[in-house]
């Protein structure tokens, strides 16, 4: 079952609660009150609820600033800390992994818990974060020992931070109920403000297409990683096999990185890795090999410091990709935080707050390490570059 047309809906009797102001959390309570909704959006941070009452987007996304600001001045996007009666919840909470890399779906049930006292008959509850299989359908019998006659989907979010605002609207989504009438009220929700397609499954089937996507994700860059350091030790030009094999009609390898950031495709592996843990071998193997090109750039940097006695490293790059504030799961942090502990490095990020100036610290360093390829970085004469020691592992020097 896809979206055919625009159902008719009457928004402005529909109040929507969005619980989690983060980067999913924000943006579509954004759109959604751009659409015609009534839309409340609740965070527990209070220092992220005053800065989104002052118009104050808690992080950097192409038009999300702009936007914020007209939907609290026509009073369309009202925040609190506490979570109020609505008829549609969207549950957009983090869903971090423990210690020991299991999911930790802590923020979750505390929103169950908090929402039990508001429900109401015919209320839609929607879970967009990330959750191993089975999730929803736990949560659906919690709020039905409450009111029985709720309806509640689950519906992945799948979009590309740079690009959120337009992905909300234009990107096809999977939604499964937990029943059939479940799943057609979440598609009428969703089609009421998305122009791409709306796709019905189970819900089981739609929680695990999440972790689907992000698994075969981490899977192809695994192997680009992998290749690239087989391809160091056997003095082979990796920009020139990849390009060559790419050639290949059916061959599409990815040009590798430092490893596997953000709160995405850094962590479902882990959500599918715990649900079958016997079974998800290639899944827990290509997190092994992400994780250990990120050490393998730490040692090569330590080789070049001890073969060139030197004092100061600059790190060009924090986030977990180009062009994007989100530091989130960042190899290149863990790169960094590692290196601060054996010598002085200098921090130069041009979307992180509080790092060094670019030029200033080029001057200083001996050792420059080109981690994430912002397009700031593109701009550094090759003259700066004169008796420094040079690390690419971003592509930022081409």
């Amino acid at each position: 079952m896809t979206k055919k047309s625009q159902p008719i809906l009457n928004k402005k009797q529909k109040k929507v609660c969005v619980i989690g102001l983060g980067h999913i959390g924000l943006p579509t309570a954004c759109v959604l009150a751009m659409s015609g909704y009534d839309v409340l959006g609740v965070d527990i941070d209070k220092k992220v609820v005053m800065r989104t009452q002052l118009g104050e987007s808690i992080y950097i996304e192409p038009n999300l600033h702009d936007l914020l600001i007209k939907t609290i001045k026509n009073k369309s996007l009202k925040v609190s800390i506490n979570i109020a009666s609505a008829d549609i919840y969207i549950i957009a909470v983090p869903t971090p992994l423990t210690p020991d890399n299991q999911p930790d779906l802590s923020y979750v049930n505390a929103v169950i818990d908090t929402i039990k006292p508001h429900l109401r008959s015919h209320d839609l509850i929607l879970l967009e974060s990330t959750c191993p299989i089975g999730t929803t359908h736990k949560i659906a019998r919690e709020l039905e020992k409450v009111c029985p006659d709720v309806y509640v989907a689950y519906c992945p979010e799948r979009v590309f931070p740079g690009n959120i605002l337009y992905e909300l609207i234009q990107n096809d989504r999977v939604v499964g109920g937990v029943n059939d009438a479940s799943t057609v009220k979440a598609m009428e929700f969703y089609q009421s403000f998305t122009c791409g397609d709306i796709v019905a499954t189970d819900v089981r089937t739609a929680e695990a297409v999440k972790l689907a996507e992000n698994v075969y994700r981490d899977i192809n860059i695994a192997y680009a990683n992998e290749l690239s350091m087989i391809a160091d030790r056997l003095n082979l030009n990796i920009k020139e096999l990849i390009l060559l094999a790419n050639k290949h009609p059916r061959v599409q390898i990815l040009n590798p990185g430092i490893g596997v950031g953000g709160h995405c495709i850094a962590v479902d592996p882990w959500f599918m890795i715990a649900s079958a843990p016997d079974l998800a071998i290639l899944t827990s193997k290509a997190r092994d090999v992400n994780a250990k090109k990120t050490n393998w750039i730490i040692q090569k940097v330590r080789d070049a410091i001890k073969e060139n006695q030197a004092k100061v490293v600059v790190c060009l790059g924090l986030t977990y990709k180009p062009n994007v504030s989100d530091i989130r799961e960042s190899p290149a942090l863990i790169v960094v935080e590692t290196l601060e502990r054996e010598i002085e490095v200098l921090r130069v990020d041009p979307y992180v707050p509080n790092t060094q100036i670019l030029y200033d610290a080029i001057a200083r360093a001996d050792i420059i390490v080109g981690l994430v390829a912002h397009s700031g970085f593109f701009s550094i004469s090759p003259n700066l570059l004169e008796g420094k020691i040079v690390l690419d592992f971003a592509g930022i020097f081409k």
